[in-house]
């Protein structure tokens, strides 16, 4: 009897972690039920996942749209992964469907732009992932309702224009990743009315070092050590990665070793 309760007891377990092919059940660092679907060929959410689930992870799947209801069934969800699928594009919610969604990654996937209340579905996300896209476009309400947000990845994107308003609703940003884009300028009081984001990343751009750039150089001599830039898994503070591409006699030199009457002789 006891064998066989042993035999059974196998059973079961073996059961759940195959209960969608594909996917491995466990727990995250902090002990969520997670399920694991790394490079399993879905397309989307497939049936049979457990409702309880807090940590779904899809990456390197193929996903090719995002419907935020498919993911309305599991009314804890605290992580969603689909980084390295397909999505081309994110349809904003009429209503917060997503209410307990706090991490979201969706680098290296097809996003061009990203609307107005892209993210509207998910109100409490306190992290962004977005790197390695493509998006050109953002607008002054692509993040409204985010008040949670404290970590936002824009790095490695073809971003152009950093919109006047776009950080307004983040009220409890701390981390901001913008480096590696296509950014000529920053506007000014772009960081009002949360004046200081504790880390900064800002190098890789082509800035024009010209007349519109005074706010940015203020701002770096007041937060110069909250600028930061990343080498692989090494992050280290320095202000001086945030450098010149034009005019001509600034190229290559860093912003701050500039005096503002340079910027606008």
């Amino acid at each position: 009897m006891h064998i066989f309760l042993i035999f059974l007891l196998f059973v079961l377990l073996v059961a759940k972690v195959t209960a969608v092919p594909g996917c491995q059940g466990g727990r995250d660092k902090d002990h969520r039920t997670k399920e694991n679907c790394t490079a399993a060929g879905f397309t989307g959410v497939p049936a049979g996942l457990e409702p309880a689930t807090k940590v779904l992870l899809f990456p390197q799947n193929l996903f090719s749209s995002l419907s935020w209801s498919s993911f309305q069934i599991f009314t804890e969800i605290y992580e969603i992964d689909l980084t390295g699928n397909k999505v081309p594009e994110l349809t904003p919610s009429s209503a917060p469907i997503l209410p307990s969604l706090s991490v979201l990654r969706l680098g290296s996937n097809r996003l061009t732009s990203l609307p107005d209340g892209s993210f509207s579905a998910c109100p409490a996300l306190t992290e962004l992932y977005l790197e390695g896209n493509a998006v050109v476009s953002l607008s002054d309400n692509t993040f409204s309702g985010l008040s949670k947000l404290e970590i936002l990845d824009l790095s490695s994107n073809r971003i152009q224009v950093l919109p006047q308003l776009m950080l307004q609703p983040l009220a409890g940003i701390e981390t901001l990743y913008i480096e590696n884009n296509t950014v000529l300028t920053m506007p000014d009081d772009w960081f009002s009315p949360k004046e200081e984001v504790p880390y900064l990343f800002l190098s890789a751009n082509p800035w024009a070092c010209s007349c519109s750039l005074g706010y940015l150089r203020r701002y770096l001599d007041e937060y110069e050590f909250n600028v930061y830039v990343r080498n692989g898994p090494i992050v280290t503070t320095d202000a001086l990665s945030v450098v010149c591409d034009s005019p001509p006699r600034h190229k290559a030199t860093a912003v701050l070793d500039l005096e503002e009457s340079e910027l606008c002789p």
